[in-house]
């Protein structure tokens, strides 16, 4: 099992989930995310599931990024911002 912090995720999953949170008033490093592979004995495509925790909030939630789900696991993340489950945006609101 191999857990990698969000500096190791492949370049265009970090650009993918900056974008996002910038997008949605959000600062990418009030997140902690990391993920765990698991490597199969079997040849089968290894599991991977993405953590995402907001200590501000202690709001926290899995996604799975196994191959073949591509990065489907940010679609999830971007919805869950959207719908609140990690608070406020931290960015300010026009006055």
């Amino acid at each position: 099992m191999a857990k990698h912090l969000f500096s190791q995720f492949p370049e265009d999953e970090q650009r993918a989930v900056v974008a996002v949170c910038s997008r949605l008033g959000f600062v990418p490093d009030d997140f902690e995310i990391t993920d765990e592979g698991f490597q199969p004995d079997n040849g089968d495509p290894a599991p991977r599931q993405v953590s995402v925790r907001r200590p501000a909030t202690d709001a926290q939630s899995a996604y799975d990024a196994s191959e073949g789900q591509g990065p489907g696991w940010i679609e999830e993340f971007e919805s869950d911002l959207e719908c609140g489950l990690f608070g406020q945006p931290s960015g300010h609101a026009p006055a």
